[in-house]
């Protein structure tokens, strides 16, 4: 009798061997597509999941649906026989941080990410996050971004680009990706490559990390779009705002970050409206 036919007769007679898992693969994803509808307050629909994960729909059905991912038991079996401690931090080790307006870092002034969440709402308009440092601005840049995908629920792809790889942070699944560290010649002509596309997106908002200082030549385009859509731009460097309020008619804003003498690792978010110059009649 081989391995094989001792193992099924064994089954076959009521014994369990280890390690006895008591879940499915369908029933470890099938919960984590529940908490994750839970989380983002909308139903997680393949289409939805699959840019999260970079996959085609299909392969994003089959994995949650069809396939029994024996790999991912396995996984789960080996991480839980680490004490609660050691497999919390394993996790975090190895999962990015997820900016959110929730995040505490932000959270810890309501008032001001409730300014945020209004800001979003803008059907039209300009907002410059700027000040901070280049991990505090891409942190609240990226959590508006997820915000924005979260409060639109439909998912709608090239609503903007970043100049930064999403090394640290979760990435919004609706934005590109751009390494920076390629050099400015290599990142302009990736961006000139998929601008109409950015462009003629039906997105809401667009979303533009980095981009109006390293690539000059779109920027009458980005003040453009602002007229029909709600434009935000992070700069470590605040555009002329004089300039702005000359090309721009609707809401222009200023978000200056600075960092929280009370809260480790606190941002904290100056909002500001530009008032428009009044011309005198004549």
């Amino acid at each position: 009798m081989n391995k094989q036919t001792r193992k099924t007769k064994l089954l076959d007679d009521g014994f369990m061997t280890v390690p006895s898992y008591p879940f499915s693969a369908r029933d470890i994803f099938g919960d984590l597509r529940s908490r994750l509808a839970a989380e983002h307050r909308h139903p997680m629909s393949f289409e939805r999941l699959a840019k999260m994960l970079g996959r085609s729909k299909s392969t994003t059905y089959n994995w949650f649906d069809i396939f029994h991912h024996p790999h991912v038991l396995g996984f789960l079996c080996l991480l839980e026989r680490l004490p609660p401690t050691e497999r919390h931090s394993f996790i975090e080790a190895h999962c990015r941080a997820y900016p959110t307006l929730d995040d505490p870092r932000l959270a810890h002034a309501p008032g001001k990410t409730g300014k945020l969440i209004e800001l979003l709402n803008l059907k039209a308009g300009l907002t410059i996050l700027t000040g901070g440092t280049d991990s505090s601005r891409t942190f609240v840049f990226t959590a508006l971004g997820h915000a924005a995908t979260r409060a639109g629920g439909k998912l709608l792809s090239g609503a903007g680009i970043d100049l930064h790889l999403p090394t640290r942070f979760v990435p919004v699944e609706s934005l590109v990706y751009i390494d920076e560290a390629l050099g400015p010649n290599h990142a302009r002509q990736l961006i000139q490559r998929i601008w109409p596309r950015v462009l003629t997106s039906a997105a809401p908002q667009l979303f533009f990390n980095g981009v109006w200082s390293a690539v000059p030549e779109v920027r009458d385009d980005l003040l453009r779009c602002a007229r029909f859509k709600h434009v935000i731009i992070a700069e470590q460097a605040s555009p002329d705002v004089r300039y702005l309020k000359a090309k721009v008619s609707t809401p222009v804003h200023v978000l200056t970050l600075s960092a929280s003498k009370l809260v480790p690792e606190g941002i904290l978010v100056a909002c500001r409206r530009v008032k428009r110059t009044k011309h005198p009649e004549n």
